[in-house]
């Protein structure tokens, strides 16, 4: 069955060819909303996680551990008070997984962007 498919491109017969431009766009199709569905998951996953970095701080001899993140272009200090190593590693294990997370989320936005145009006809 691909031979005949490729064989179509080849031969440029009408039929042939209109039926493998509408496989290729229901791959195209079914790939975006894969991806748009990934998306979605992303986002919700990533309002789960703790944004920003920890912040250690060294006061009168005392540390004191900060989340450092931005509020739109505002820039925030929330205190999070004495923590022991356990505490921390869990946030730390938090804001690096939630960093992953935002690595993959761009590169699928990158790629939604790449396949609207391919669907939509237009050369990148």
């Amino acid at each position: 069955m691909i031979t005949r498919q490729y064989h179509g491109i080849v031969n440029m017969s009408g039929k042939s060819e209109v039926k493998v431009m509408e496989i290729f766009n229901g791959i195209i199709e079914e790939e975006l909303n894969r991806l748009k569905s990934l998306k979605r998951q992303y986002e919700h996953e990533l309002s789960s996680y703790i944004k920003g970095c920890l912040v250690k701080k060294n006061i009168k001899g005392h540390i004191y551990y900060y989340l450092n993140y931005r509020d739109n272009k505002k820039k925030v200090f929330k205190y999070l008070g004495k923590l022991n190593e356990d505490e921390v590693l869990d946030i730390e294990k938090k804001i690096e997984k939630r960093r992953n997370i935002k690595k993959l989320y761009s590169q699928v936005k990158k790629n939604i962007k790449r396949f609207e145009k391919i669907s939509n006809g237009k050369k990148e």
